[in-house]
């Protein structure tokens, strides 16, 4: 049994995005494990960068944990949010745990970065490095809030074994209990056997979709549905409609839409 500590046994963790938070009931628990689901042609980055950097704005500490993109890639989009990523990495209030390098191990190819993971078939490696780039905190109450991008990657490298998948959902989850934090996790969904995404979801407190629809006028635009909030089944509904404008992430109000 979990004991949450009182400074953050009814924190909530908000993504900036107003109407998103709002049908959230506020934000998401303290201790949570976020899933946020896309498919082919949808955008679920914006949505977890944006959260990172609303904690880090906040004073918050966090994580990076990528499996698909350099460092470069987050440095860009983060800094259009208003974050200096280079800068909070050298005050420690921001790390990048590079698993994009060499995911699998199959090659003599170095990270630039302190933090890597070699090997994504192994949970305690990836666990434990996590750990380790928070030890200049360990025993400090600080609020943080994790990305990990994406379950994908490690579900590839786990071939047949769902034991590494959900070990490591489960430390995650043991680790948010305790230290009173958040970790947000993409998965491609529309690329897995619907019986693992449905396995996964139960292994997440909150899960968020992402889909991508369209206009009457034939434009692109962005569907996001809430599909679960553990205990407060009240909060799933219909779809909130968002466009992407120089980087932000906007409310599509127009009657337009469908």
């Amino acid at each position: 049994m979990f004991n949450d500590s009182p400074s953050t046994e009814k924190k909530l963790f908000t993504f900036g995005v107003p109407t998103l938070d709002e049908i959230l009931g506020g934000g998401v628990a303290a201790g949570s494990n976020v899933l946020i689901e896309d498919e082919i042609g949808a955008e679920a980055d914006p949505f977890v960068l944006q959260f990172l950097a609303e904690g880090l704005k906040a004073g918050e500490y966090g994580y990076i944990f990528s499996t698909e993109h350099p460092y470069e890639f987050y440095d860009e989009m983060m800094n259009g949010l208003g974050v200096n990523p280079d800068m909070l990495e050298a005050t420690g209030r921001l790390k990048f745990i590079d698993a994009f390098s060499n995911p699998f191990g199959y090659t003599d190819l170095k990270t630039n970065h302190q933090y890597s993971v070699q090997d994504l078939a192994k949970p305690r490696e990836i666990n434990e490095t996590i750990r380790r780039s928070f030890l200049h905190v360990q025993n400090q109450q600080i609020l943080k809030r994790g990305i990990v991008i994406s379950l994908s990657s490690i579900i590839y490298a786990a071939d047949e074994s769902k034991k590494i998948l959900f070990s490591f959902l489960q430390n995650r989850l043991a680790a948010n209990k305790k230290d009173g934090s958040v970790t947000v996790f993409t998965l491609h969904r529309d690329a897995h056997d619907p019986i693992l995404v449905k396995a996964i979801e139960h292994n997440c407190d909150v899960t968020i979709r992402v889909s991508q629809s369209k206009t009457k006028a034939d434009r692109p635009i962005t569907e996001v549905r809430v599909i679960n909030v553990k205990g407060k089944p009240e909060l799933t509904g219909e779809p909130i409609l968002f466009e992407f404008i120089s980087g932000k992430i906007l409310p599509y109000y127009e009657d337009e839409a469908f």
